[in-house]
């Protein structure tokens, strides 16, 4: 599939509004084995990863095949469940790739008055455009000096499934296509490593506002045992990474302001 010509850095999505009702991020949570009640009538950041797929699909822009590289999202204040929220965004920058292209957007989640709550920067690999050699991707080091475990959680192959139900990317739920796609097992939506570190802040901090910069470096299992690491400074989180069972990191985490 090719890149639809008006699909190029400044391009702007047409804006969305969506709501996160309870019942949804409660079902989210449970699925990523995480007690619901942790956030109150707070909206869990995370939740709004899936309304920026559905803005990028709208724009013609496909998921299945596609690959979650990196999420930033800088909280000013926290969303409350079932609030309308509008998100908008626009193309950054659209790289080469062998697979297709690096598509890098940024993201503004609004309240009903306006009011900016969240900003985001998302870059994914996507199945379209001329496909070229790439010049990399930019990632934090993997050294695990300074890190210790807070956090251990074995992953649910029907869990994994449902969370990404109604995602339309069968890559998280049926064996057949991962094999197809290389993978040994279907693997877990990177959205689903956000709730853990997002976890991690909540449990150790409670923080109205943060930002922080998450990498997908290898895929997460649906069978997995996950180790989250995480390296203080200043008592407070600065960096954290979720080691998969082989003790690589899955992903890796960079807490830039909590």
């Amino acid at each position: 599939m090719s890149a639809a010509p008006e699909l190029a850095s400044g391009f702007e999505f047409p804006s969305q509004v969506f709501t996160v009702t309870a019942a949804e991020q409660e079902r989210k949570l449970i699925c990523s084995g995480i007690d619901p009640a942790l956030y109150g009538r707070n909206v869990d950041v995370a939740m709004l990863g899936l309304p920026t797929l559905r803005l990028l699909m709208a724009a013609g822009i496909p998921i299945l095949g596609g690959v979650h590289l990196s999420q930033r999202f800088r909280q000013i204040r926290p969303f409350d469940l079932d609030e309308p929220i509008t998100v908008s965004g626009r193309i950054l920058d659209i790289a080469p790739h062998p697979r297709g292209c690096i598509l890098q957007g940024a993201f503004d989640y609004a309240r009903a008055d306006g009011t900016v709550c969240v900003e985001a920067v998302r870059s994914g690999i996507a199945p379209m455009g001329q496909k070229e050699a790439s010049h990399g991707i930019p990632r934090p080091d993997e050294n695990l000096d300074g890190f210790s475990e807070i956090m251990r959680r074995t992953l649910e192959p029907q869990k994994v499934a449902d969370y990404s139900d109604e995602a339309g990317n069968l890559i998280h739920s049926d064996p057949e296509v991962a094999r197809q796609h290389g993978f040994r097992a279907p693997i877990a939506a990177g959205l689903m490593g956000i709730h853990f570190y997002r976890e991690a802040l909540e449990k150790r901090h409670a923080p109205t506002s943060f930002d922080l910069e998450v990498w997908f470096r290898r895929p997460m299992f649906w069978d997995d045992t996950l180790s989250l690491v995480a390296r203080e400074e200043g008592g407070r989180i600065a960096a954290m990474h979720l080691l998969c069972s082989d003790g690589k990191p899955a992903s890796n985490c960079v807490v830039h302001a909590v």
